[in-house]
C-alpha cells in the first residue's frame, strides 16, 4: 500500500520545514501545506516552485490530503491546531480514509486524545515522535517512533524513510511517546553531565578541548558531546533544540516516572537545572545552554539567541492538571524558591503566537 496525491503536512518550525523539504526533494512529493506564521509555508512554496500549495487552516490541509504529517512543538500547540474552536481546526477535517500522522512530542494521554478522536470521525491515527534535531533532519537522519495504526505505519514507509534513516512500529498509542520521553531524558541527563564536566574543568585550570578530546578517545564517546561541546566552551547555543523543549520532555518523563511509581533522581536534578537556565534566558537557546545554569553570570547580549525579558517570566508547569504526585513534584518548582513542593504555570506561553509555528 502507497499514499496517492499530494501529502498533507501541518507545522513548518525548526523540524517541520526540513521534513517537508525532503519530503519534496527526496520523495517527489507535491505538499498542500499551513503553518501559523503564513511566511514559511511561503518560503516553502517559494523554494520549491510549483510543488507546494499554501492553504487557509489545518482543516484545508487534510481535507485535501488522505495524508497528513503534523510536526507542533507542544501540547498546547496540538491541543490549538486540533481541537481549536473555529471552522479551521484539524479535526473537522477529518473523515472516513483520512490518515493523520503526528511527529510531536506529547504526553501519552494527550497523543491518546487525539488518536481517539481522529478514530471518531472515522479517520486513521499513527504517532511518530521523532528521536534528532535540525541536523538530523536536514539530512533525513531521523528516527521515527511509531504508535498506533499498523495500516498507517505501512502506508507512509516511503515518506519516513526519505525523512529519517529508521522508523518503529512499537505497538498501540502512547507506545511511540512513551519511547520518546525516555529516550529524550537519558539525553537531557547527559547533557547536564557533560555541562558540570566542562565547568569543573574550566574552574580547575584544565583545558576545556582537551575534555572533549579525552571523552571522545574513551568509551563515553557519542556524537552528541562532540556536538555539543564545543558549543558550550564557546557559550554560542544557536538553536536545534531549543532548550525550553527540552525541559518540556523532562517534566513529561517526570510525570511517566511518577504513574508509573519510577524514582528518577538523575533526571529529577538534570530537570533543575535546565529550569534554572531557562531562567536566566536561555529558553530559546539551544539545550546545550543548560551549562549557563552552572555558570556565576547573566546572559550577555548576542549571546545565544533567545529572548531574556521573555525567559525571565519562565516558570515550570505542571505535566498534569490533576494535583501532583511526589516524584512528579520533583521535577518541577517555581523560580527562586528551593521547595519543590508546588509549581506554577509558565504565564507567557499563551501570549507567544509563534509557538504554534514550531
Amino acid at each position: 500500500m502507497s499514499t496517492d496525491g499530494a501529502v498533507g503536512f501541518i507545522g513548518l518550525g525548526i523540524m517541520g520545514l526540513p521534513m517537508a523539504q525532503n519530503l519534496i526533494r527526496e520523495a517527489g512529493r507535491e505538499l498542500i501545506v499551513w503553518n501559523r506564521s503564513k511566511e514559511r509555508s511561503e518560503q516553502l512554496a517559494n523554494d520549491n516552485d510549483g510543488k507546494v500549495t499554501v492553504v487557509s487552516s489545518p482543516r484545508a490541509v487534510i481535507e485535501s490530503c488522505s495524508v497528513t504529517f503534523s510536526m507542533l512543538s507542544t501540547p498546547e500547540a496540538v491541543e490549538a491546531v486540533y481541537f481549536g474552536s473555529g471552522d479551521g481546526s484539524a479535526l473537522l477535517g477529518v473523515s472516513a480514509g483520512k490518515h493523520i500522522i503526528d511527529c510531536s512530542t506529547l504526553t501519552e494521554e494527550a497523543s491518546q486524545k487525539t488518536a481517539a478522536a481522529v478514530s471518531e470521525k472515522g479517520g486513521k491515527f499513527l504517532e511518530a515522535p521523532v528521536s534528532g534535531s535540525k541536523v538530523p533532519a536536514e539530512k533525513g537522519q531521523l528516527i521515527f517512533l511509531c504508535g498506533g495504526d499498523k495500516e498507517t505505519f505501512d502506508m507512509v514507509q516511503k515518506e519516513l524513510d526519505v525523512m529519517g534513516k529508521r522508523s518503529f512500529f512499537l505497538g498501540e498509542t502512547g507506545a511511540g511517546t512513551r519511547m520518546k520521553l525516555v529516550v529524550n531524558m537519558v539525553m537531557g541527563s547527559m547533557v547536564a553531565a557533560l555541562s558540570e564536566g566542562v565547568v569543573l574543568a574550566e574552574n580547575t585550570g584544565l583545558s576545556t578541548e582537551t575534555l572533549l578530546e579525552v571523552l571522545d578517545l574513551g568509551a563515553m564517546a557519542n556524537p552528541m558531546f562532540k556536538l555539543k561541546g564545543p558549543q558550550m566552551i564557546n557559550g554560542k547555543y544557536p538553536p536545534h533544540f531549543p532548550l525550553e523543549h527540552a525541559q518540556k520532555d523532562m517534566r513529561f518523563a517526570g510525570a511517566l516516572g511518577d504513574k508509573n511509581d519510577v524514582s528518577m533522581p538523575v533526571a529529577a536534578a538534570a530537570n533543575e537545572l535546565f529550569i534554572a537556565a531557562k531562567a536566566k534566558g536561555f529558553a530559546r537557546d539551544d539545550m546545550c545552554g543548560i551549562i549557563e545554569a552552572l555558570r556565576n553570570k547573566p546572559k550577555k547580549k548576542g549571546i545565544g539567541s533567545g529572548s531574556m525579558a521573555r525567559s525571565q517570566r519562565a516558570r515550570c508547569e505542571c505535566a498534569e492538571a490533576s494535583a501532583p504526585r511526589t516524584s512528579h513534584t520533583s521535577m518541577c518548582r517555581p523560580q527562586g524558591t528551593k521547595s519543590s513542593a508546588t509549581c506554577e504555570k509558565q504565564t507567557d506561553r499563551a501570549n507567544r503566537p509563534e509557538i504554534l509555528a514550531l
